[in-house]
């Protein structure tokens, strides 16, 4: 009965993940036109490419679970807010969705460990629960974890616990430029 109620969001997260590029487009193409990789995302805690600390990995690894520091650039004018999701592409049963926090300040430019922003908004993970799902792959995997920065033309118009695909169609609407910064985190 789990695996029956967990199969529609995660397929519906998996379809609008796979985007070409941007993560948020599935069979059907719900970005409208081409959308700008104009944002730069960076860690003063870890480099693109490179493993992420074990503070932000689940107590499973011995990690404390903790929200990464980001920072990016700032996309151009038409900004209402901005929305970040981490998803892993290599998961077992298709991209997991760990984190989604839409409704950033469209002025703001980093994320402080352990701490989300004011104002902001955090939809259901993959999990079925609210915030940040810390990685944790399965014994002996290696996982990429993508960490995606939206600029967004207005607020998506949803509050804190949404579910995760009505936020990640809304985000897929609503971007007009986009940034990636991919790590990894495993024993594989």
């Amino acid at each position: 009965m789990m695996t029956t109620l967990w199969r529609p969001v995660c397929l519906a997260a998996v379809g609008l993940l796979s985007l070409s590029g941007c993560g948020l487009v599935g069979q059907t193409k719900i970005v409208r036109g081409s959308v700008p990789d104009s944002i730069t995302v960076s860690s003063p805690a870890f480099r693109e490419g490179a493993p992420i600390p074990v503070r932000f990995a689940c107590k499973a690894e011995g990690g404390q679970g903790k929200t990464p520091p980001l920072r990016w650039s700032v996309a151009s004018t038409g900004v209402g807010a901005q929305a970040l999701v981490l998803d892993d592409p290599d998961a077992p049963s298709g991209a997991y969705v760990h984190w989604v926090l839409f409704n950033i300040d469209a002025t703001a430019n980093e994320l402080l460990e352990g701490v989300v922003p004011r104002r902001a908004e955090q939809a259901l993970n993959t999990a079925g629960e609210t915030g940040y799902a810390p990685p944790c792959p399965p014994k002996g995997e290696q996982h990429r974890y993508r960490f995606t920065v939206y600029a967004l033309n207005a607020k998506v118009p949803l509050s804190n616990g949404a579910k995760l695909n009505q936020v990640l169609s809304e985000i897929a609407q609503r971007t007009v430029a986009r940034g990636r910064m991919t790590v990894r985190f495993g024993s594989g």
